[in-house]
């Protein structure tokens, strides 16, 4: 019987910084091939798991079954997918094949998804048969013909079985040398035109960034990791999915995500380090008796939004450290990432808004209108250096790009400061600052201020007029269930815990809080609501 040889593509010319080569590592013997490295959560005793060899196996059969469909290097496969195993399949199938991986929001408009497609020149449209209604809706009209292979079935005329297409394709290694600076995923994030925009995320950037965010949590091979964020969002490319495998710890794929089902899953797989954003993070903690599901999590992310202490310390309270974290799209979603394990920690002690320092290297600054770099606790745009995890620029958008990148800098049009210890505070867009009477007032320590009043659930602070001091604060709240609030008892309060001219004038209660597509609070459908130009 012949001996096993340790054998990969990783470490090698031209694909030191390619991430599924990496992950291959792990399944010869220089890793732990044969442990688990995916659990696909299907409910009803279907869950199904795969090791390292055989998801190892299934990326290569893909590989190349896209190769004999006529993908090459540089070519778009655009996704349609949720969480599952496939969609890591088509992700590291294309890094190795050199392919650029463009998933998408599933949620979407047919017409929105028939723009991106055609936006990219897509070769191939990889979706599941649960979006077949609208990918026959996409395809029905002035769209160039395209390869469509469908997950879970063939629903769609023409469309191609995902398991026909990869019947009989060969599992050995693909061999395809790819660059660092070759755009290796396009991450569609909204435009300033109204038009998405396609931001390229290259092998250099997507090594880099995923290891600064593992590494700014300290993952390693006992992990289990279970992140909310879809992977057609960059949290779920960037933030711990990928870090995770190179370092051959355990990922589970959960497609539909709810506060109850993730805690069943955390009991039940000992799931140690949870990422979602704020707001599930906030409906987990309203499950009567989450306590008791949590015993095996050593640490919690929260990030995409404002996370507040109290949320902070309903983990921290039960010895579960609290990631705080920051990032955009364009800055392959890392910039800011600290745990804290003690309640005296800056992140919880100082402010909601202190977020903490910058990942391994990442480098930020706080700047003013006139590029100058700013002192200790005054207000400013934050911005990143884009090297080396920040974003190559957008897709086919030249015209947008100035204002985002400038020189080695990424723009990201947050309002911000750092303070004399050198921790940094995210206070909110630099177009949201309210001016009143002369007075700034961020957003943000508002919406603090409120989220501490018993039975509020959620709370974004917007612009109103105010026909002396030009602008006021208007608070747009959700209460929990079965809790009530009136204007006067969420003004006095506010009046209590920040100076008088910081009170909102005006509040709203709503029953459900507009959302975007991850599940946090969309402000910008807020303000296009409630705010007062």
């Amino acid at each position: 019987m012949a001996k096993k040889v340790i054998s990969s593509t990783y470490p090698a010319s031209d694909t030191v910084f390619n991430v599924a080569n990496v992950i291959a590592k792990n399944a010869t013997l220089s890793g732990l091939s044969n442990k688990v490295a995916v659990i696909e959560v299907r409910g009803k005793g279907k869950d199904r798991k795969y090791t390292y060899a055989q998801l190892n196996l299934r990326v290569n059969r893909l590989a190349d079954a896209l190769r004999r469909a006529g993908v090459r290097k540089g070519d778009r496969v655009f996704v349609l997918l949720p969480n599952r195993v496939e969609i890591l399949d088509a992700m590291l199938a294309c890094l190795k094949t050199g392919a650029i991986y463009t998933p998408a929001n599933f949620r979407l408009s047919a017409e929105e998804i028939r723009f991106m497609i055609k936006d990219i020149d897509a070769k191939i449209l990889l979706y599941d048969s649960g979006y077949a209604a609208m990918v026959s809706e996409v395809i029905s009209k002035d769209i160039y013909p395209l390869t469509l292979v469908e997950v879970g079935g063939a629903k769609v005329k023409g469309s191609t079985s995902y398991d026909a297409f990869v019947k009989g394709a060969s599992t050995r290694e693909p061999g395809i040398k790819s660059k660092p600076g070759e755009i290796a995923v396009i991450i569609f994030t909204a435009g300033t035109t109204g038009r998405p925009k396609g931001v390229k995320l290259s092998h250099k950037c997507m090594f880099f960034a995923n290891l600064a965010n593992g590494a700014s949590v300290a993952l390693n091979r006992d992990d289990v990791y279970l992140g909310a964020p879809p992977m057609f969002h960059a949290g779920g490319v960037t933030c711990f999915n990928m870090y995770t495998l190179m370092v051959n710890g355990t990922i589970i794929m959960l497609n539909n995500w709810t506060a109850q089902s993730s805690l069943e899953i955390i009991k039940k797989y000992k799931v140690t380090f949870f990422f979602g954003i704020a707001t599930q993070l906030k409906m987990t903690i309203q499950v009567p008796g989450w306590e008791k599901y949590v015993k095996s999590l050593r640490m919690v992310n929260g990030g995409g939004e404002p996370q507040p202490a109290e949320l902070k310390q309903a983990f921290m309270k039960r010895g579960i450290s609290y990631v705080s974290g920051y990032g955009l799209s364009e800055t392959g979603a890392t910039g800011l990432n600290w745990y804290a394990k003690t309640m005296d920690d800056p992140t919880l002690s100082r402010a909601s808004e202190c977020i903490g320092k910058p990942t391994t290297f990442v480098e930020v600054k706080v700047i003013d209108a006139e590029d100058r770099e700013v002192k200790a606790e005054e207000a400013g745009q934050i911005i990143i250096r884009r090297e080396p995890t920040g974003a190559s620029g957008y897709w086919n958008r030249p015209e947008e790009e100035p204002r985002k990148f400038r020189g080695d800098w990424i723009y990201t049009g947050d309002l911000g400061k750092y303070d004399e210890d050198g921790f940094f505070y995210v206070l909110g867009r630099v177009d949201d600052m309210i001016i009143s009477g002369g007075e700034n007032i961020y957003p943000s320590e508002v919406e603090r201020a409120i989220f501490g009043y018993p039975g509020v659930a959620d709370v974004a602070v917007v612009k109103a007029k105010h026909p002396q001091w030009g602008q006021t604060p208007k608070a747009v709240i959700q209460m929990k269930p079965g809790a009530k609030a009136s204007e006067a008892e969420i003004i006095d309060h506010v009046g209590k815990v920040l100076g008088a001219f910081k009170k909102p004038r005006k509040v709203v209660f709503v029953a459900d809080m507009p959302r975007a597509a991850t599940g946090k609070v969309d402000k910008k459908k807020i303000k296009e609501l409630y705010e007062e130009k």
